[in-house]
């Protein structure tokens, strides 16, 4: 997947929500599919922690509509739901699940 400027259909209930797009990935082989990352309570105004939403988007009509949420991350902090977000397209599957595994270990002691 690549990091590449896109435009994204943004829904209604995404700006209501106050969700931040941090970064949008689009598949190098297939540049119909991809995913958007956004940001939910990174200022932590809200009585829980930052989140990190992963959506899959697909092309149509020119433009990346949302297709559905993946998954939600939760993180102690605004930098490190942003360092996620960096290091997320150079992820492999074994090494994320690993970071995450490590950042549940660190929230439970």
């Amino acid at each position: 997947m690549n990091n590449n400027i896109v435009e994204v259909a943004i829904p209604e209930w995404f700006e209501n929500d106050e969700l931040v797009a941090l970064t949008t990935i689009v598949d190098e082989q297939d540049a119909t599919v991809g995913v958007l990352l956004a940001g939910d309570n990174l200022d932590k105004h809200r009585p829980y922690l930052p989140v990190v939403r992963v959506y899959s988007i697909t092309l149509q009509n020119g433009k990346y509509e949302f297709t559905k949420e993946m998954s939600a991350f939760s993180f102690n902090s605004k930098e490190e739901a942003i360092n996620f977000t960096t290091k997320f397209s150079s992820y492999t599957t074994i090494n994320l699940f690993v970071d995450l595994l490590k950042k549940q270990i660190n929230i439970a002691i």
